[in-house]
């Protein structure tokens, strides 16, 4: 029973945990019928969703380049397009990652929306300048300021002025907007608009599409990433920051105005857009308000978002074992600065794991061996009362109780071991020190292992992954060696199940581990084989 037992609970928590990474949910396409669209108080949400792109012709992009980043501004809305980073390369290639290119104006970030749908803001070509303009000084904009990582957009309607002023910086990954809106008229106005925080980010892996999710904090709480099901999902409040997120990078938002709410929706091709609705006001008749925005655009790592100051540290999230996976991650850089290989950081991992981890497996081994020694009297009790099963329990526990054995002793250590199982995996998946770095025959230990072969094979094609592969075959010499273990404390039928299990699990495990990235099928790889050497060393002792 207790084989039975571990065996279930090992494949059943290594299920839920690959399930999401090997089945993701379907997202869900916008739908174009009005009366599937969510309205909310005051603001029709069908604002939100966005309108038919605008045509590009004649759009005038400008570059600004900073030591960090490029960034292309467009005309049409005075927005963002495209961002790339130079301190983060594309996949076997010198060129600088592209984070973002969107192609409807529409979706532009920083692009600004009519709640009201009157004001042409997002579809208007703005004019730019990178000179002092004498209209800045109505403004309180001061023209000394602007510099060559500056980018200034206006945009004069009938009875409004809108400015925007850009500032890019060298120290950081971040992007400022300060937003003036001016009245023109005799006559007060009103004023409401959502502002794009983040749209139109790359991500070249199919696999890791599914991980591209919001983020936000509202009213002081972490909002976690719901799909949307009607298209659009609003969490009205003072709004922090929003984040749009993919596997190594994000989109951080933080508005520096009174906020109404934050939203999300899915764009027609699947992608998703964030953004902030901001509240509404009143501009006096020749007067204007300022506003202030600060966007984040680089790599999703804690201890560089900290130095911003702004609580996007909080966007990063390694689960429910997430403290746990954060140790993980100091002591393998700890471990890089000392070896400067981060495959060879994983094995050292693997190892200071398998030791600190030594004594549960001694005392899951101890557990069996007990279990082992008692055969025979369990055996005479069930034939004693096998009429009985009442009285049987009660003798078993009896005698549990006698010598001191705890009956789950051998499940409970492997049960304490799947919350380090499973925040080592949020840690290594999602750690951006992987990404690119190779090891041996490995390209990229944030890739599977894939190795070319001369032909090309039913459901494998051209490429072929070692280490799990090498897993399966280390995970049956594993199963070989608990079976010895166990001994003779088995029934004929329980042989049988373990002979099963002996293929039917490490291939499972294959299954599951053949598509996940190379540094955690090279962890499990080292700790199999090091488990095999602690369990045929502690077979042999006894």
């Amino acid at each position: 029973m207790e084989k039975r037992l571990i065996t279930a609970v090992t494949l059943s928590i290594i299920v839920i945990v690959m399930f999401q990474f090997l089945f993701p949910a379907p997202k869900k396409v916008p739908v174009a019928n009005p009366a599937e669209r969510v309205i909310t108080k005051e603001i029709d949400v069908r604002s939100f969703v966005p309108a038919p792109s605008v045509p590009t012709e004649g759009e005038k992009e400008s570059v600004v380049a900073t030591d960090r980043s490029i960034v292309t501004f467009s005309d049409i809305g005075g927005a963002v397009k495209k961002i790339e980073l130079k301190q983060h390369k594309k996949h076997n290639s010198s060129e600088p990652l592209i984070l973002v290119d969107e192609k409807d104006p529409s979706r532009y970030i920083f692009s600004i929306k009519d709640s009201f749908g009157v004001l042409p803001l997002d579809s208007s070509k703005y004019s730019i300048s990178t000179k002092p303009d004498q209209r800045l000084d109505r403004l309180s904009v001061d023209p000394e300021l602007l510099s060559k990582d500056q980018v200034l957009y206006t945009l004069n309607l009938e009875d409004l002025q809108i400015v925007k002023q850009y500032t890019l910086h060298n120290s950081n990954d971040t992007i400022d907007l300060q937003l003036f809106i001016k009245n023109t008229s005799a006559q007060p106005k009103d004023l409401a608009y959502q502002i794009i925080s983040g749209s139109g980010v790359v991500e070249p892996n199919m696999a890791d599409k599914r991980l591209i999710e919001v983020t936000a904090k509202v009213d002081g709480k972490t909002v976690n990433f719901k799909r949307p099901k009607n298209n659009i999902i609003t969490n009205p409040g003072i709004v922090s920051w929003v984040a749009l997120k993919t596997r190594y990078f994000s989109l951080i938002m933080k508005p520096f105005g009174q906020t109404k709410q934050q939203f999300h929706n899915f764009a027609a091709g699947g992608d998703l857009v964030a953004g902030i609705e901001m509240e509404r006001v009143t501009i006096p008749a020749n007067s204007f308000i300022e506003q202030k925005y600060l966007l984040y655009a680089g790599p999703s790592v804690a201890s560089e978002l900290k130095k911003i100051g702004m609580e996007f540290e909080e966007t990063v999230n390694y689960g429910f074992f997430g403290w746990i996976a954060k140790a993980l991650l100091f002591m393998l850089g700890l471990c890089h600065s000392v070896v400067k290989s981060w495959g060879l950081s994983v094995i050292i991992l693997s190892v200071l794991l398998n030791i600190l981890l030594f004594p549960l497996t001694l005392k899951s081994f101890q557990s069996m061996q007990k279990m082992h020694e008692l055969h025979p009297q369990m055996e005479k009790l069930k034939v004693q009362f096998k009429d009985n099963p009442q009285k049987l329990n009660k003798e078993v526990m009896e005698l549990y109780k006698k010598y001191n054995i705890n009956p789950l002793g051998g499940c409970l250590p492997l049960l304490l071991q799947m919350p380090i199982f499973i925040a080592l995996y949020q840690a290594l998946t999602k750690s951006i020190d992987l990404r690119g770095a190779s090891f041996l025959w490995i390209k990229d230990l944030s890739a599977p292992d894939a190795v070319a072969i001369p032909v090309t094979l039913p459901l494998i094609g051209d490429h072929i992954n070692i280490l799990p592969l090498a897993m399966v075959v280390l995970m049956i010499f594993q199963q070989k060696v608990s079976t010895k273990v166990m001994g003779s404390a088995v029934t004929e039928e329980q042989k049988q199940q373990q002979k099963m299990m002996l293929i039917m699990m490490p291939v499972m495990f294959g299954f599951i581990f053949y598509s996940m990235p190379s540094g955690m099928v090279l962890y499990w790889v080292v700790n199999t084989l090091l488990t095999i050497v602690e369990q045929s060393a502690i077979l042999k002792k006894a």
